[in-house]
C-alpha cells in the first residue's frame, strides 16, 4: 500500500516512521525551515518514542505564572518540561522515518487530479500516486484547500527571539496588556530567549514590560474545535492541519506526535481515526476548551491567583502531565 505524507514537521515524519515498517511510505516536506515555536514538550516523549536526549536544550521542573508583577511558581513534579529548537528536532524526526525506509523528498504540494498527488519538485511538477494520503502540512493546509474543506480555525501570534531579556524558566504572562485574549511568553532557548503574544499591539506591550527592542514575526496557530474534519475517505489530517494543539495552553509538539501514533494505529488495523482521537483526547480537549473560554473573561486574574493554593497548582499539573 502506498502511502503519500505532505509535511514532515512532528506529525508527518512520526506517521511517516511508523507507517513505513510496514508500507511503502513518501513523505513530502516543501523546505528546511526552523519553525516560529516556543519548542515546549512533555519531556517522556523521548522516552516513549526512543528519542535522542540530547536535542533538548532546557529541561525545566518548574515555570512561572505572572500577574500584574507577581509571579508564581508552578512545580512540574520533576524535569517533566524540555525545550527543543525546532529545527533539528524535525530534521530529526524526519531522519529516523528514513531510517525506518520512509522516502523523503522536497517538494510543494499543488494541488489534486484525477485522484493523485501533483508536487513540484525543482519547478518541475511530478505525479505521485496514493492509497492514503496525509495531510500534515500545517495550520494553513494546502490540502485542505485542494478538497475544498473548511480551513483550520486560528489565530495570530507574534514571536521573536532575543538576547535582551534572560529567563531560566518557562514564564507566562496573563495581565490582558500583554497576553490578549490568551497569554504572552518567554521560553529560555539556549543563549536567546524566545517570547511571543497573540496581537501586534500586545506585542509592544510585553516588549515594553520586558525592556527590549526587537521585529516580532508574526504566524498563526490553531484554536482547536470538536468539528474540525480530519478525515474525508481515503485522506487523514493530523497535527496542526486537523487543529490538534491543547486549547489554553497552546501545546502542539506533544499532540501532533500522539495523533500520528493514532493515525497510524488506525492505518494499520482498520479502524476509525476520528472515535480513537476522541477516546484518547477529546475529553481533555473540550476541558481546556472551557477554561480557555474562562480565561478570556474578568476571572483570569482570580483563576491566575487562585494557583498560590497547593491544590489549584495540582490540579493544574494533573491536568497539563495527563497522568
Amino acid at each position: 500500500m502506498k502511502i503519500l505524507i505532505i509535511g514532515g514537521g512532528p506529525a508527518g515524519a512520526t506517521a511517516a516512521r511508523l507507517l513505513a515498517k510496514e508500507f511503502d511510505v513518501t513523505l513530502i516536506q516543501d523546505r528546511v525551515w526552523d519553525k516560529p515555536c516556543g519548542g515546549g514538550v512533555k519531556k517522556w516523549i523521548f522516552d516513549e518514542f526512543s528519542l535522542d536526549n540530547s536535542l533538548i536544550l532546557h529541561l525545566q521542573d518548574r515555570v512561572f505564572m505572572v500577574y500584574k508583577n507577581e509571579k508564581i511558581e508552578i512545580p512540574l513534579k520533576g524535569d517533566n518540561l524540555a525545550i527543543v529548537r525546532r529545527l533539528d528536532f524535525d530534521a530529526y524526526l524526519r531522519n529516523e522515518a528514513q531510517k525506518e525506509g520512509a522516502k523523503l523528498i522536497y517538494g510543494k504540494f499543488k494541488g489534486i487530479e484525477n485522484k493523485k498527488a501533483v508536487i513540484e519538485i525543482n519547478k518541475e511538477k511530478v505525479i505521485f500516486e496514493y492509497d492514503i494520503l496525509i495531510g500534515a502540512d500545517g495550520v494553513n493546509s494546502n490540502l485542505r484547500k485542494a478538497l475544498n474543506l473548511p480551513p483550520i480555525p486560528k489565530t495570530i501570534t507574534h514571536y521573536a527571539r532575543t538576547a535582551e531579556y534572560k529567563t531560566k524558566y518557562c514564564e507566562f504572562f496573563f495581565d490582558k496588556e500583554l497576553g490578549g485574549e490568551y497569554y504572552a511568553w518567554a521560553f529560555p532557548h539556549g543563549d536567546l530567549t524566545h517570547i511571543g503574544s497573540v496581537d501586534k499591539n500586545s506585542f509592544d506591550n510585553l516588549c515594553k514590560y520586558l525592556n527590549v527592542k526587537v521585529k516580532p514575526k508574526g504566524y498563526f496557530i490553531p484554536t482547536w474545535q470538536e468539528d474540525i474534519i480530519i478525515q474525508k475517505e481515503n485522506v487523514f489530517f493530523v497535527g496542526d492541519a486537523a487543529g490538534q494543539v491543547m486549547p489554553l495552553s497552546f501545546e502542539g509538539i506533544y499532540y501532533a506526535i500522539k495523533s500520528a501514533e493514532i493515525l497510524a494505529n488506525c492505518i494499520k488495523n482498520n479502524l476509525n481515526y476520528q472515535e480513537e482521537w476522541n477516546k484518547r483526547f477529546l475529553k481533555d480537549f473540550n476541558l481546556m476548551k472551557k477554561l480557555e473560554s474562562i480565561n478570556k473573561t474578568f476571572l483570569r486574574g482570580l483563576v491566575v491567583r487562585a494557583h498560590k493554593l497547593e491544590f489549584v497548582k495540582n490540579f493544574s499539573i494533573h491536568l497539563w502531565l495527563g497522568k
